[in-house]
Formats: C-alpha cells, sequence, structure tokens
C-alpha cells in the first residue's frame, strides 16, 4: 500500500520575516508643518509567530522617494542597531525648515530575518518663531463684541505652482477658505491652550485649491476658549489672555520654476462682521442668516464696504506646531424618533448621547428664529431637561441660553441648513422650538441631523 500525503501549498514554508506597519511621526501619518528638531519615528510589527520580535534595527532618510525606497539614505543612516525600540528620535543633521524628507527602517527578528516598512514621510514647517512673515490680525472691535468676523484677502497667481502651503495659527477657532471652497476637514481648531503661553498653528497642502490669475483667501474666525464670554464657575471669562479674537497667516507658493513667494496676513486684507452673531464653545452659536453675505470667500467680491484690519500683538512668544489628531467629523446621525408638541415645539432624539453638531433643514418665513435646545434627558413630560449639565453655568441674563443654538431665517424660497462653526453639544434629545413662527412644513425626523466629533 502507498500513502500520500497532501497538504496545502505552503503549510510548511517557512515565514518571511518580520512585516512592518504603522509608520509615523510624531504619533502621526505622513504629517506636514511640523516643527520638532528631533522627530520620533515610530513602526509596528505585525507577525505574532515564534521569533518574529525585534532584535535590530536601521534607519534612513533623504528628501528623495525613489532613493529611500531603494535603501540611500542622502539625510541620514543610523547603520544596524541591536534593540526591540520602536519609537525612535532623528539624530541626523540639522532639518531644513519647509522640506519633505521619507524615511524608512529595517528590522530583524530573532532568527536572523529582515524585514522592510513602506517609505513614510514628514514635512517641516515653521522651525523658528522667525521664519513667519505674516503679521497677527484681528478688527476694531473689543473682546466684548460677540459677532464672529470675517477676514479676506485676494492675489493673483501669474506663474505655475508647483506646491502651496498653507501655515495658520489662530487665538480663537477658525475656518479656512479658498476661492469659496472650506479648506481641511478640521473642526474646533486649534486645539485648547494657555493662550498666553503657547499657540499653536495648522498647515494645509493647497496646490489643488488654487487657481490661475485671481484667488482669494476667506477666514471665519470665532471665540472658541480665547475669548470665552459665558459666564460659569470656572472663571473662563476672566482669564488673563482673553481678547478680541486675532489670526496669522502664510501661505507659501513654490513655483514650478523654483522660486517662492509668500501671501502673508498684513494690513493689506479686509474684514466685516459674519452672520455668526453670538459663538461660544461653552453654549451655542446663534447665526442670523439675514445678514448673510454671499460669495464672501470668492475672487469676484467687491469689498470695497469691508473694513481694514489692524495689527494686533502676538498673544504669546510660542507659536507651535499642532501635532495631534485634530477633532473631525467622524459619522453622521439621523434622529430615530421626532414627537410632536405643537407647530412650534418638537423634539428630536438622536438615540445616542454624542459629542457633535447638530444640522436643521427647514422651511419658514424670513425672521423665523429656530432654537435648537441640546440634552441628554428628557423631563417626564418629553421635553428636554438641561439639569445633570447646566449646573456649573452661570448666566448673567437670557440672552446666552445653555447649550442652546439660535438660527434666524433669510426668506421662505429656500431650504435653510445650519451646520455650528465654534461649538460642540453632548446630546441625545434635542428640542426644537419656533417661538416667532410656526413651520410651514412639519420637520420629519430625516431632516434633523448630528455629526459626531
Amino acid at each position: 500500500m502507498c500513502l500520500i500525503s497532501l497538504a496545502p501549498a505552503g503549510l510548511y514554508a517557512q515565514p518571511s520575516g518580520p512585516v512592518v506597519t504603522g509608520m509615523q511621526t510624531e504619533h502621526l501619518t505622513d504629517p506636514l508643518g511640523i516643527d520638532a528638531a528631533h522627530p520620533r519615528l515610530s513602526w509596528r510589527l505585525t507577525r505574532s509567530e515564534h521569533g518574529a520580535g525585534q532584535t535590530a534595527y536601521a534607519l534612513l532618510a533623504g528628501t528623495d522617494s525613489a532613493a529611500v525606497l531603494a535603501g540611500h539614505g542622502t539625510v541620514w543612516q543610523t547603520g544596524e542597531r541591536p534593540g526591540q525600540a520602536q519609537l525612535v528620535s532623528y539624530d541626523g543633521p540639522s532639518l531644513q525648515p519647509f522640506t519633505r524628507y521619507y524615511w524608512r527602517v529595517t528590522v530583524w527578528d530573532s532568527d536572523g530575518r529582515e524585514g522592510h516598512g513602506p517609505v513614510a514621510s514628514f514635512e517641516t514647517g515653521m522651525l523658528d518663531q522667525s521664519q513667519w512673515k505674516g503679521s497677527w490680525i484681528t478688527d476694531t472691535k473689543d473682546n466684548r463684541t460677540k459677532a464672529a468676523a470675517y477676514f479676506r484677502h485676494s492675489f493673483s497667481l501669474a506663474k505655475t505652482v508647483a506646491s502651496a502651503r498653507v501655515y495658520v495659527a489662530a487665538a480663537g477657532l477658525y475656518e479656512l477658505s479658498i476661492n469659496g471652497q472650506r479648506i481641511g476637514d478640521r473642526v474646533l481648531d486649534p486645539m485648547y491652550t494657555r493662550f498666553d503661553r503657547r499657540n499653536l498653528y495648522a498647515t494645509y497642502d493647497v496646490t489643488a485649491d488654487l487657481q490661475q490669475g485671481d484667488n482669494t483667501i476667506g477666514i471665519l474666525l470665532g471665540n472658541g476658549w480665547y475669548n470665552l464670554q459665558s459666564t460659569a464657575v470656572w472663571y473662563f471669562d476672566k482669564a488673563p489672555w482673553r481678547s478680541r479674537p486675532s489670526v496669522c497667516l502664510d501661505l507659501r507658493l513654490t513655483y514650478t520654476d523654483g522660486s517662492v513667494e509668500t501671501i502673508s496676513t498684513g494690513k493689506d486684507w479686509k474684514t466685516a462682521h459674519s452672520p455668526v452673531v453670538f459663538n461660544s464653545i461653552y453654549t451655542g452659536e446663534h447665526v442670523d442668516d439675514r445678514l448673510s453675505i454671499p460669495r464672501w470667500d470668492e475672487p469676484s467680491f467687491a469689498d470695497s464696504a469691508w473694513k481694514p484690519v489692524i495689527f494686533t500683538g502676538v498673544p504669546s512668544q510660542h507659536v507651535m506646531a499642532e501635532t495631534t489628531v485634530p477633532i473631525r467629523i467622524t459619522d453622521t446621525l439621523a434622529a430615530v424618533q421626532l414627537r410632536r408638541f405643537s407647530d412650534t415645539d418638537y423634539v428630536f432624539d438622536l438615540g445616542r448621547n454624542i459629542a457633535g453638531v447638530s444640522r436643521i433643514t427647514v422651511h419658514g418665513p424670513a425672521g423665523t428664529m429656530l432654537r435648537l435646545k441640546h440634552g441628554e434627558r428628557l423631563y417626564p413630560t418629553g421635553h428636554v431637561d438641561q439639569s445633570n449639565i447646566d449646573v456649573h453655568y452661570r448666566p448673567t441674563d437670557d440672552s446666552d441660553p445653555f447649550q442652546t443654538d439660535i438660527y434666524i431665517l433669510k426668506n421662505n424660497q429656500s431650504c435653510q441648513q445650519h451646520l455650528k462653526h465654534s461649538t460642540t453639544c453632548i446630546s441625545q434629545p434635542i428640542c426644537l422650538y419656533c417661538p416667532t413662527y410656526g413651520m410651514q412644513k412639519p420637520p420629519s425626523s430625516s431632516r434633523k441631523k448630528a455629526f459626531r466629533l
């Protein structure tokens, strides 16, 4: 008798070696605009079989991705280093500002097998405060002014752009646009800091957002934690750094002929009030859409009626790269239930608690005021109960209701949508109250959505 044993191909094949993944710089994937002189490089191994643990590594870096892929580090090569470290600081020659670096790691396991990670990258930004060209600008109002400000600046491009980076630092929360299009997906940016000691800047790749000829940069600038006007037991309204929000921006253009130009914030920028007539990261946002300025951030807009900006001081002496994962919209939730109490009073239930922002679609006459009141639970009557979340709030009047967004419709011709710019709410049930007029069309649960952050 002849016995033949069959096994799947490759069952007894030796593993090919350690698999390297998760390449990051400063705990971010291919970040832009970092300012660390010795950035931390990290990676992971994914194989778990015997012998797969790392026993040595080698790092290399350069400015040519093809050379790095081929194993040539024109800027830095460590050679083989024994050890299990998977978080290693760059210790090569001084990094240059505004430069893209590529790096790669090779690891060895206890069986001497070799594994290579993919090519990763990082790009440096402002490595020194003196590299900023822009000035800090604001409008002529003081920190008691409730409305958020628009800022805009137009410029023309005659040459072909190879790459373009925006570096923006703000005291307050901002949204950036170019030629009428929102730039990036960050929300509630920048992160909170002790603003009189440290400020953060973000970097955006805007190469694809520019056009030959006329271009316009737009900024919507709100209070955030920098100019918190709402009053609570933590006394942020008395913070020593409080002032009217301000912003500093450099748009660094590298042309195909190798020349570099920087468009910066300065006296040639213009400003005006936005339709965001009140904004508080703690309590809510009030928008009067009757004050909206269509196409304010587009090149065709005539800004002759806008006011010139003024210079203001740097909030702190340390403006640093924001090397964190930003707050982003991660999910969209529709209301799972709608309860109607009257033609001016509705409660939407999201079915879960979230930290996020609201959007609602309605029809109504011009001047209709909508109030969206957010909470975590309901009274026995079915109305929103805020008693577990407003206990630390100390309002001085009724103009700033807690966790309540106010939206005033511009006309009854089109659908009005509202997505908050400068605050976040923790909510499950949401009350829609229309004290001015009733709805022309009763809302449905599908027309109320929340965006989870």
